[in-house]
């Protein structure tokens, strides 16, 4: 008797010293669902154990038992919204994919649709393989392209007769789908044609 008390007093000084304050487990159980249901059947276990006076569980002191109850309490309703978030996570996703899809299927018509000149540029660069590459900042025959949104003119501070550019990954992989389409030959010693110095286009 004179330990138990002695345990039921010294108790509250050990969960002060050890235990997460009560925000640090909101913090916790907020980061997802899995934490949250972890708490929850956790705490279960410990009220329903006191209450069912099961082995190792019956004499539970009050402040376990209340904290746990708090903490359930939390956790279920974190696992309640997050079920209830779960469809419009969903919806979402599905916005995403479908916005991207339209995204696509204007940029694939842009290219079919586009003039010679502008496919002639397209097929150099899947043909040489190169996304990326540098321009003049101006440059005529990227222009149209870049207004399109069929190649992309980067930011950073670079020089204005070597910019860099980088075509669509939408229209990339479009590229490579019908490489057959957009295909030619390269001399090994061909020169850079976006260079300013080889003349361009």
């Amino acid at each position: 008797m004179k330990y138990s008390l002695y345990f039921e007093q010294a108790l509250p000084m050990l969960l002060d010293a050890f235990m997460p304050s009560l925000k640090e487990f909101v913090d916790a159980l907020q980061a997802g669902w899995f934490p949250a249901l972890a708490a929850f059947v956790g705490c279960s276990i410990i009220v329903a154990g006191d209450y069912f006076q099961l082995p190792y569980l019956d004499a539970t002191p009050d402040l376990i038992l209340t904290v746990a109850v708090v903490i359930g309490v939390f956790s279920f309703s974190i696992l309640v919204a997050n079920i209830v978030y779960l469809p419009m996570i969903f919806w979402k996703k599905f916005q995403r994919h479908k916005h991207r899809k339209e995204i696509r299927k204007k940029l694939v018509q842009a290219v079919e649709t586009a003039p010679d000149e502008e496919k002639a540029i397209l097929a150099y660069l899947v043909s040489s393989g190169r996304k990326a590459f540098t321009a003049e900042f101006d440059h005529k025959k990227l222009s149209p392209l870049v207004s399109k949104g069929i190649i992309m003119k980067l930011g950073g501070t670079n020089s204005e007769l070597e910019w860099p550019y980088m075509v669509r990954q939408d229209v990339w992989d479009y590229l490579l789908e019908n490489r057959e389409s957009y295909s030619i030959e390269i001399p090994d010693n061909a020169p850079d044609p976006f260079h300013w110095r080889n003349g361009g286009w």
